[in-house]
């Protein structure tokens, strides 16, 4: 009896361990929505990113990661169209899940903007100049 109340433990563990371990890394961040505001030669894009996470231990390193993804116009689900405009202003909202970003509870926020406020530096051009800053 000790013994299969024990294996049934041990499979319960496992089984568990496999669905969460499958939460946290098994999933792809992805864009959720978004919008681009553009007014002579200024572009802004505000994304909802989903980063199917189940925490973010590093929000710095995860913004990081997601303006790397927009540069290189690399999100599964979203190609931005850079031929016409790139942005000069990104504004990203993180959310852990679609139903989290359903329920409007998301994780942290950041922009990417140019240091000097300069209207003319675009993100993939002059990203040194750029400056990521976290808000809560």
């Amino acid at each position: 009896m000790r013994k299969r109340w024990f294996i049934s433990l041990i499979i319960g563990i496992i089984i568990t361990g496999g669905c969460l371990g499958y939460l946290q890394f098994g999933r792809d961040m992805d864009v959720y929505g978004s919008h681009a505001m553009t007014a002579d030669n200024y572009h802004e894009e505000r994304l909802t990113v989903v980063v199917n996470k189940l925490y973010v231990e590093d929000q710095k390193v995860c913004a990081e990661e997601i303006v790397r993804r927009c540069k290189e116009n690399s999100f599964k689900s979203v190609r931005f169209s850079y031929d016409q405009s790139i942005p000069n202003a990104l504004y990203v909202t993180v959310y852990s899940s679609k139903r989290q970003a359903e329920k409007g509870i998301h994780m942290f926020s950041f922009s990417y903007l140019p240091e000097d406020g300069d209207g003319t530096y675009n993100i993939v051009n002059d990203s040194d100049k750029f400056m990521l800053k976290l808000e809560k």
